[in-house]
């Protein structure tokens, strides 16, 4: 029997060995990326021609708290969570160059510190959103990133919206999610790793930014402060993503290099160094409303959450898909050629406990004391697995 009724689940999944976070990682635009692009940008084209006149860029930025120095004297600040940005080639927004922020220094230096390999340029404040793409200085946009992930963020994702942007002409939705460690009082390797979770969608209605396509490009960069060098970035599938080059792009304004640079809304801002902000090209900088859930950013992205498995369980299962959980998909659809063997193998193979160690901490626990969402990830990710097994054995006839 299909395993379609809710009551079917197991009460008891296997244990996850060794539970990984994801996440997705990002930098700045240090450098022009000369390699031969392997990523089109096909699906976001075919918007191009179909964008009303009046635009307007929209940036959000979503905070989390960071602490870090020695453990009986350990300090805190914001990091960057999650950000979207509903981006128009003809709405512009200057960003800010990580030299900007100073209040972040701390946190830098104390990682310098334990993790050997990191000294010097081989850590940085990596922007979430790319700061020739609008992205701020503040403490919300940035994470600590490896140099090699902060390069291979730059060389895929962020390359890849500059291309839609500036050489397509096309608006885009591109999120970015952080997965790493919030603690850095002590060093080792499970807080030296993070992911940055990048999507890019075409979008299709800039008045609009409900209106916003599938997703046409996904990127998941793996930064290891143990080992800076490291370029790493796999897509939805969990295959490795190659290089997109961004050479001779320039952006229509260069970010602000000093805090001499920055409006005295813009300095307000970096003064306050609100936890979540959002950036209207129209309106203004305001502070993201809190939700019913909460005060603060996990509200906000819990609130998030959960509007999307609500109004689409497998669209959320397939975006926040990552790499344990999609070896645990292809491992059963490979074994058992049998549809009912292979979910069932699945199933009892722990794939919703998989799914949820890998999502930010707040949702997987909210998804956990909410039994009517955990049924709608349930039916998510049957439906998720019950789509892939069917595509590949198109592939197969």
């Amino acid at each position: 029997m299909i395993l379609t009724n809710k009551q079917a689940r197991p009460q008891a999944m296997l244990q996850r060995a060794g539970a990984q976070s994801k996440s997705a990682s990002k930098g700045r635009y240090l450098e022009d990326n000369r390699a031969t692009s392997s990523a089109g940008n096909t699906l976001l084209q075919a918007a191009a021609n179909q964008q009303p006149m009046q635009r307007k860029t929209v940036i959000e930025n979503i905070g989390q708290s960071c602490t870090y120095g020695p453990a009986n004297n350990a300090q805190t600040v914001t990091v960057g969570h999650t950000m979207n940005a509903w981006l128009d080639p003809a709405d512009p927004v200057r960003g800010q160059s990580a030299s900007v922020n100073a209040s972040q220094d701390g946190l830098m230096a104390w990682i310098k510190s334990v993790y050997p390999q990191a000294k010097g340029p081989m850590s940085v404040k990596g922007h979430l959103l790319n700061d020739n793409l609008g992205g701020t200085a503040l403490d919300n946009n940035l994470y600590p990133i490896s140099k090699g992930a902060n390069g291979k963020h730059l060389s895929t994702s962020e390359n890849y919206v500059k291309n839609a942007l500036w050489k397509h002409n096309t608006a885009v939705k591109y999120s970015v999610s952080v997965s790493g460690s919030t603690n850095y009082t002590s060093a080792n390797a499970s807080n030296a790793k993070a992911t940055f979770h990048a999507t890019v969608s075409p979008w299709n209605d800039v008045t609009d930014t409900s209106k916003v396509g599938a997703t046409a490009y996904t990127a998941n960069i793996t930064s290891d402060l143990g080992s800076p060098k490291i370029r790493e970035a796999t897509d939805g599938q969990g295959a490795a993503v190659g290089n997109t080059s961004a050479y001779g792009l320039k952006p229509n304004q260069e970010p602000a290099k000093s805090v001499g640079d920055l409006s005295n809304d813009e300095k307000q801002h970096r003064k306050d160094q609100p936890i979540g902000l959002q950036i209207d090209s129209q309106s203004g900088y305001k502070a993201l409303d809190a939700t019913s859930s909460g005060d603060d950013s996990e509200s906000e992205v819990w609130s998030n959450a959960r509007d999307k498995l609500t109004n689409n369980p497998v669209e959320f299962v397939a975006e926040h898909m990552d790499d344990a959980t999609r070896t645990l998909v292809d491992s059963a659809i490979d074994t058992y050629p049998d549809f009912e063997d292979a979910q069932h193998a699945a199933m009892y193979g722990g794939i919703d406990e998989f799914f949820l160690s890998g999502l930010p901490q707040i949702v997987s626990y909210e998804i956990e004391y909410d039994e009517t969402i955990k049924d709608l990830l349930f039916d998510g990710l049957i439906e998720f697995f019950k789509q892939e097994y069917e595509e590949r054995h198109k592939k197969d006839t």
